[in-house]
């Protein structure tokens, strides 16, 4: 639940601006840092759960709101039970009436003095646990009495983060409307409303942000491809997000899809207008990615689109060379179709063929030496690609290195 959208760390996720000092988008293992959409507001308050957490060990007043009995709530605050009566992970009954969706019971316990601005142990008050049932109904009371629409919780949510997050399009348009931080707000790492709900998929929040001036949709655009969500990307491009926006390592929303091999995002890239050309500050771009991923339908959709076969990364390595380290033999052997250079020298001499001897991928080395690999490229310090197969090392290969070693 809630706990699932804040224990994001910074180098998780990145913002993806290209602003100086902003975390990066780390190269792979997004998709799985942004499963925090399977949400379940039952799980965090312990429906099932063992410990000071589940509703069986609160005291009397928690247990009724939870169960969502206003005469006995009503009965327990007469006889001198405190609003501010908190649980372990420190809830008030407040916090517990709204994230249940007890309209009844919000409007009682604000009427007998509930705090608004109350916050759990994890900093967020009655009103960042509004969006988990969508309940805009809730929050308009909660608004009335006073509640921060600025109240941040320890990540740095605000709750038009948590409503965005969650798809609650009427939720946050009223949020917009009142007082307070607009779409412009980030979170602790940098995370806009439009960066929430496009790692979410929330199409009409995202609308709405982007009539509200569309801040963040550049960020948002690179948390989409992450994510894998193609709609999401067309709505961004739609609605004036850059194609080729860059996170802080400088690589493109395009780059990002094809590390993670996702054919579909990288069509609605490509066909915006994204360049395949264009590089990361290391050097690398989205051919290298895919290539060093093994993702033959991406490699085979970039290089199609213009990506150059052998473009240089900051170590003078071609995607053949990525192709080749990673024993990607059908991608290298797309990569050769499509004119890569088979004896291209990156960095201290290393030719794919090297590469691939050295960790020890017989088939790769097998099909860039029937393209034409010389083994007899030698590195700063003499060594030979023959020189670098040990006893047991790729026996298929053995044989062949051996007759062009001699040929040579």
């Amino acid at each position: 639940m809630m706990d699932q959208l804040e224990g994001r760390t910074p180098g998780q996720v990145n913002s993806g601006s290209s602003e100086p000092g902003k975390q990066d988008l780390p190269e792979a293992g997004a998709e799985q840092e942004l499963r925090w959409i399977e949400l379940g507001s039952e799980e965090a308050l312990g429906a099932g759960a063992q410990g000071p957490r589940a509703p069986q060990a609160w005291g009397g007043l928690l247990q009724a709101v939870w169960s969502g009995h206003p005469g006995l709530t009503m009965q327990l605050l007469r006889q001198g039970a405190s609003v501010e009566e908190r649980d372990s992970a420190g809830r008030t009954p407040l916090h517990l009436a709204v994230l249940r969706g007890h309209v009844p019971l919000v409007r009682l316990l604000l009427q007998r003095g509930a705090p608004v601005e109350a916050t759990d142990c994890a900093g967020r008050t009655p009103l960042h646990e509004a969006p988990w049932h969508g309940h805009s109904q809730v929050a308009e009371l909660l608004l009335r009495r006073g509640a921060p629409t600025a109240a941040r919780s320890g990540a740095g949510l605000l709750p038009l983060h948590c409503a965005a997050a969650l798809g609650c399009t009427l939720l946050a348009g009223l949020l917009l409307r009142a007082p307070g931080p607009g779409p412009e707000a980030a979170d602790a790492h940098g995370w806009t409303a439009a960066h929430w709900a496009a790692a979410g998929g929330q199409l009409p929040v995202l609308e709405l942000l982007a009539a509200r001036g569309g801040a963040g949709l550049d960020g948002a655009l690179l948390v989409a491809a992450a994510a894998g969500r193609a709609a999401v990307l067309r709505l961004l491009l739609d609605c004036g997000a850059r194609v080729d926006a860059r996170d802080g390592a400088g690589a493109t929303a395009l780059s990002v899809a094809a590390d993670l091999g996702r054919q579909q995002d990288m069509e609605v890239l490509l066909d915006h207008g994204a360049d395949p050309r264009l590089r990361d500050k290391h050097g690398r771009a989205a051919l290298h990615r895919a290539a060093a991923r093994g993702h033959l339908p991406a490699v085979q959709l970039l290089a199609s689109r213009g990506a150059e076969v052998d473009a240089q990364d900051s170590l003078a390595l071609t995607p053949l060379h990525h192709a080749a380290r990673g024993g990607h033999v059908e991608v290298a052997r797309h990569l050769l179709d499509s004119g890569a250079q088979v004896n291209a020298t990156g960095w201290l001499h290393r030719t794919p063929l090297h590469l691939a001897v050295e960790r020890g991928h017989g088939p790769t080395a097998e099909l860039l030496l029937s393209r034409g690999a010389s083994p007899a490229v030698g590195t700063p310090w003499g060594e030979v690609t023959q020189d670098l197969v040990s006893e047991g090392d790729l026996a298929q290969a053995r044989p062949t290195l051996g007759r062009e070693q001699n040929d040579c």
